[in-house]
């Protein structure tokens, strides 16, 4: 298995659990693990997104160059989004108050769907 099929395999798997996290009550305890598995897809994402980069002769090293490369080769239909996603898993280590775990919590419900249409994209 190459590393960017394991890549793409794990985060189908990680994707599916936050999506399933989700569908939950929003207790403070789904919050909680809804926030973890977020900021996980989102890791897991963005190291697919580099090494699928690479794949196509193109290179960047960090999360926000990963995005913007993969934009620019059309992968990604929302830089932008993917860009608040970066801020908000930036931001999961600071998490100190509930309005900003309410914050990131909001924005993981949006990612399980641009999750879907970027590995459509390195399908197709």
């Amino acid at each position: 298995m190459t590393k960017l099929s394991s890549l793409k395999e794990n985060l189908q798997k990680a994707n599916q659990r936050l999506k399933e996290v989700l569908e939950l009550e929003e207790t403070q305890l789904n919050q909680d693990a809804t926030i973890q598995r977020f900021e996980f897809c989102f890791e897991l994402s963005w190291k697919l997104m580099q090494e699928y980069v690479r794949d196509q002769g193109f290179d960047c090293n960090s999360p926000k160059s990963c995005i913007r490369q993969a934009g620019q080769i059309n992968v990604l239909n929302s830089i932008e989004d993917w860009l608040v996603f970066l801020q908000a898993r930036n931001s999961v280590a600071h998490i100190y108050n509930e309005e900003m775990a309410k914050s990131v919590y909001l924005e993981a419900k949006k990612l399980p769907k641009l999750i879907d249409e970027f590995l459509f994209s390195i399908d197709n």
